[in-house]
Parts: structure tokens; C-alpha cells; sequence
């Protein structure tokens, strides 16, 4: 099952480049503070759907 949820580790190193970004781009102007973490939130929301449909897809593949 290891093998299978591989994927999971690539949407936290995602996440983690995400907000990197966001904390980065924020030190470089942060009067879009607002816009930087709207899109920021939109990116970390994305990432988190495909984790669950990995899970979900794992699932079903370990359920038959």
C-alpha cells in the first residue's frame, strides 16, 4: 500500500511550495496581501482535492 499512496507526498511537498511562495511574494509587496493569500488558499484547495480522490482511488483499488 506504500507504493500506492506515493502521491500524497508530492501534494504536501506542494503545499509547502505554495506557501512558500505566498510568504515570499507577501515580503516582496505586501499591500496584496489579500490577492497573495486568495490565490494561495485556491492553489492549497486544489492540491487538497487531488489528495482525496488519491485516497479515494486507493481505496477502491484495495477494496477488490
Amino acid at each position: 500500500m506504500g507504493f500506492a499512496v506515493t502521491p500524497l507526498g508530492g501534494c504536501a511537498i506542494g503545499v509547502g511550495a505554495i506557501f512558500g511562495s505566498f510568504i515570499k511574494a507577501l515580503s516582496f509587496s505586501p499591500d496584496l496581501e489579500d490577492a497573495l493569500f486568495t490565490q494561495a488558499l485556491l492553489g492549497f484547495a486544489l492540491i487538497e482535492t487531488f489528495m482525496v480522490i488519491t485516497v479515494g482511488v486507493v481505496g477502491l483499488i484495495y477494496s477488490f
